[in-house]
Formats: structure tokens, C-alpha cells, sequence
């Protein structure tokens, strides 16, 4: 009797057929036991039934295979993998290149130019300075267009956005001009000191830059006003030995420094205020005050 309330008990969890004969309960949930041959009844009311024996399905042995690989959204197959890397990589490229562009941009000038230049060619630099993205046409003069002194200081020079201050002593290179005169056409705001002798001579090109429209100052005094020196969008210096002469950037045995250096930036625009505020023609003086 204690079997049978013990098989009641566990019927929801095993299966039990056949006679009661070489039956074990093995506690919750578990029972052990031969059934008998097919046909054989049930001993017990509501316990299965003959034609249709309840037996439990015995676990897998050894390893579960692995599980299918789904190809479906989120999850990649060998191309589809290869792709994407090499989408990273190119991206990681042009991640480093832009890098290395905003490093070089971000890097103050430093440059030493010595003279004197060979003769060349500067029509492409001032076509480019003046329409920036148009394509570039030939020039008929047989000067070579390289890289040379002259042509790295033109560049400089076009870099000019807002403003370009001039203290020159001597002025009748006509390339310089050139350059200085597309400045003022495209906006930037050019003021040029000079010396009051110097500007009148044969070849000066200070008339020709004073009746574009170019603020022009000079001195009124005995001694020269000697300075060579030009500061573009008053964060580059370029000063040095040069007269802005073709005589000069031929010939001459001539040094430019070009620097973006704050404090020597500030000093030499310090100097040039001063004198375009004491060669301001409202200070002039062409007669003698009387005592």
C-alpha cells in the first residue's frame, strides 16, 4: 500500500507501466522499474494507459554539437567581415591624414630665405591668389616657374586674409607689387611706411601702389627710414636684409626670416604704429611755427 501512495504521489514526474512487480521509489521525482511486455495494463487506475505507455526520453550522452550560425541582421558572414575591416582601416587612414594636416597647419612658421633668387615665373601664383580653384593657364614668358626665394616669399605674402603692414626703405620690385596690389583688390586692408627720398626714384613702385588706393606714409626727416620688415594678419613676421629691389632679389647676397612668433609678432607691430601715427600727414609741418 505504501508503493501505490508513493507512485501517486510522483505519477506528474515518471512513468510508470505494467504490474507493480520490481517497482522502486527513488524519492521526488524519480522511479525506477521494469514495465511489462507490450499489452500489459495498467495496475493502477489513471496511470497511463495500455496501448500508449508514458516513458520518459533519456538525455543526450557525449557533447552537444554546436550551435548553426545565423546569418541573418547582425551578424556577419566571412565577406560581409571582410568588408567591414577594410572599411575601418580606410577610415582609421583618413582619420591619421587629417590629423597630420591640422598638425601641419597648426605648426608656426619657421623659414629662412636667402637671396640672391634665380629669375622665375609668378604668374601662377598670382592667377591662383586671384581665383582661387581656377585652372591654371600657360604663361608665355620663358622664365621657369620653380620654387625659389622670391616665389616662397610671394606665397607668403598672398597667405595675407585681413591686413598686411609694409616698412620698407626701398620699393621697385614690380613682382612684389603685383602681389601687394592683388592683396588690396581682394579686401585685405594694406598700409605701407616708406621712405620720403626712396619713394621718388625711377622705378619706385609706391606711386603706382598709392594711386590704387593703398595707404602710403613717409617720413619727413634727414635720416632714412631703413626698416625692412612686412607682418601679415599681424601674426607673421617676415623681416630681414632685403630691399624689395629687383636689384636686390637678383644680385644681392640678402636674408628674410619669416616667423609666427607672438612676441616678436608684437614688438614689430608695436614699431609700426608708432611710426604710421608719427608720419600721419595731419603731424606734418612744411613751415616753421612762428615764436
Amino acid at each position: 500500500m505504501c508503493c501505490v501512495l508513493a507512485a501517486s504521489a510522483a505519477r506528474a514526474r515518471c512513468a510508470v507501466t505494467g504490474s507493480l512487480s520490481g517497482f522502486r521509489y527513488l524519492g521526488k521525482g524519480r522511479c525506477s522499474g521494469k514495465g511489462p511486455g507490450p499489452g500489459a495494463g495498467s495496475l493502477l487506475p489513471g496511470f497511463g494507459s495500455p496501448a500508449q505507455p508514458r516513458v520518459a526520453a533519456a538525455p543526450p550522452r557525449g557533447p552537444l554539437p554546436p550551435p548553426p550560425r545565423l546569418l541573418g541582421p547582425g551578424r556577419a558572414g566571412p565577406g560581409r567581415a571582410m568588408r567591414a575591416a577594410g572599411a575601418l582601416a580606410a577610415a582609421a587612414v583618413t582619420a591619421v591624414a587629417l590629423a597630420v594636416a591640422a598638425w601641419r597647419r597648426a605648426r608656426p612658421v619657421r623659414e629662412v630665405l636667402f637671396f640672391p633668387s634665380r629669375p622665375c615665373c609668378i604668374e601662377a601664383l598670382l592667377a591662383e591668389a586671384a581665383e582661387p580653384g581656377a585652372p591654371a593657364r600657360p604663361c608665355p614668358c620663358p622664365l621657369p616657374s620653380g620654387d625659389t626665394a622670391l616665389s616662397r616669399l610671394v606665397r607668403r605674402l598672398l597667405s595675407a586674409r585681413r591686413s598686411l603692414d609694409l616698412c620698407l626703405f626701398s620699393f621697385s620690385c614690380p613682382q612684389l607689387a603685383r602681389a601687394v596690389h592683388l592683396l588690396h583688390r581682394r579686401g585685405v586692408r594694406v598700409r605701407l611706411v616708406t621712405d620720403a627720398q626712396y619713394m621718388g626714384l625711377h622705378g619706385s613702385q609706391i606711386g603706382r601702389l598709392r594711386h590704387a588706393g593703398i595707404q602710403v606714409r613717409h617720413d619727413q626727416h634727414s635720416g632714412y627710414m631703413h626698416h625692412k620688415f612686412a607682418i601679415v594678419d599681424r601674426r607673421m613676421l617676415i623681416t630681414g636684409s632685403l630691399n624689395w629691389t629687383t636689384q636686390a632679389i637678383q644680385s644681392n647676397r640678402e636674408n628674410v626670416l619669416v616667423v609666427e612668433d607672438a612676441e616678436y609678432v608684437k614688438a614689430f607691430q608695436e614699431e609700426f604704429e608708432r611710426i604710421w601715427e608719427e608720419y600721419n600727414p595731419a603731424n606734418y609741418r612744411f613751415f616753421s611755427e612762428r615764436q
